[in-house]
């Protein structure tokens, strides 16, 4: 019995989440709704709400009120479903309650390597269900958004086995480095140009801190005899994602999407305040934009606008599922998260990971969301745990500050 009630089960459905993320949709959101409510329970129990209210607690808190005012508003004014609210909620309440809990060093490790767990095992069932040709991770759903999810995943452990080597097991170690190794060419192997650019953008980031970090001439060698031989196979064999940028006239131009987007904007314009519900971007038609267009353009070409099932695009998806007032919410977030890692890129040393692993999320995230949406039911589960991570990173270090100044 004594065992049993020193079982922190906070830790115990924060790992359940992870490791059902890309697989088990409904286990994923039993045990994320699980997880918030053992964290209210302790936090009742304890006394111990996670410490004092900061600056990110009122952008978390402004995010949630005004996603339930945006989905009142749907069904109140433009009668239209208003439960797209709750993805919103969900990933907010994850990475809020994440960085109010202070796990140990070794906890947080184990949560990041569950989470790698959960998506190796789900790849691999994925590639022996279609006969070694991958489709999508189950629960992730369509090969772009797996990509994703995919390369956020490498990030992580990518960071994890550079930055926390010292603090590894040689089997964390052996298992690390394999996962890096497949996440990377499985990650091309969706054959997304997006993710590709962004995979080795990611990748020559971290190991060039590395080596500078580390200054060590052998390594230095390894690394560049690695990368000559991963370049030399682009290069005989160029993966489907790289012929498609090179048969492009321009990496950043996509006809299909340059023409939603177009319809997107002005779908923004019809709602700018409060859009018309997350989730019911597939609801506008082409005839709800057409009187915008033409008092802005004087025509109405139609070859210039393309609906869709969904904005394929992050920053647009919040403009119109939310208006500009969530979306200023989500910008200030994002703002606030580039100076947190700013901060403790200088400051703190422990858990130099975590740092790193935030960094990558944001570069995933906000790069890749001009040509998809990246920010929303797997990717942003995941992209929120290792936010809340950061954030509580730097809870624990002004705290810290405090402390010496008293």
């Amino acid at each position: 019995m004594n065992r049993f009630l020193q079982i922190d089960f906070r830790f115990l459905f924060l790992a359940g989440m992870l490791v059902f993320l890309p697989g088990l949709e409904a286990l994923k959101n039993i045990c994320a709704f699980l997880f918030v409510i053992t964290w209210l329970v302790y936090s009742k129990k304890n006394n111990d709400w996670g410490g004092r209210w900061q600056v990110i607690d009122s952008i978390f808190f402004l995010w949630l009120a005004v996603d339930v005012l945006i989905s009142i508003n749907a069904v109140m004014t433009h009668n239209l479903p208003g439960g797209g609210f709750s993805d919103v909620l969900r990933y907010v309440l994850i990475a809020w309650v994440v960085s109010r809990t202070y796990f140990s060093n070794e906890d947080i490790k184990k949560l990041a390597l569950l989470s790698l767990l959960g998506t190796i095992l789900t790849l691999a069932y994925s590639y022996y269900s279609t006969n070694g040709v991958l489709e999508e991770l189950y629960s992730v759903g369509h090969i772009n958004h797996t990509a994703i999810f995919l390369l956020i995943s490498y990030s992580i452990s990518l960071s994890l086995l550079l930055f926390n080597f010292n603090n590894l097991t040689f089997n964390q170690k052996v298992l690390l480095c394999l996962t890096s190794i497949i996440l990377f060419f499985s990650t091309i192997d969706t054959h997304s140009r997006a993710t590709f650019g962004l995979i080795l953008l990611v990748t020559l980031i971290f190991s060039i801190y590395f080596l500078f970090k580390l200054k060590k001439l052998n390594v230095i060698l390894l690394f560049f005899f690695i990368s000559l031989i991963v370049g030399t196979s682009f290069l005989q064999n160029p993966p489907r994602a790289l012929e498609r940028i090179l048969q492009s006239e321009s990496i950043l131009k996509d006809d299909t999407r340059e023409k939603i987007r177009n319809f997107s904007y002005y779908a923004f314009k019809e709602n700018p305040m409060l859009g018309i519900g997350f989730g019911n971007y597939h609801q506008i038609e082409i005839k709800d934009i057409k009187d915008s267009v033409i008092k802005d353009k004087g025509i109405f070409d139609q070859s210039q606008f393309i609906p869709s099932s969904h904005a394929h695009n992050l920053y647009y998806t919040y403009l119109v599922g939310g208006g500009i007032l969530i979306f200023t919410i989500f910008l200030w977030f994002w703002f606030y998260v580039v100076w947190i890692i700013n901060k403790l890129m200088f400051i703190r040393k422990k858990n130099e990971w975590i740092i790193f692993s935030g960094l990558g999320v944001t570069l995933i995230n906000l790069l890749i969301g001009w040509f998809n949406t990246t920010f929303h039911h797997e990717h942003a589960l995941l992209s929120m745990f290792i936010l809340g991570l950061l954030i509580s990173q730097y809870r624990i270090t002004k705290n810290s500050n405090k402390s010496q100044l008293n």
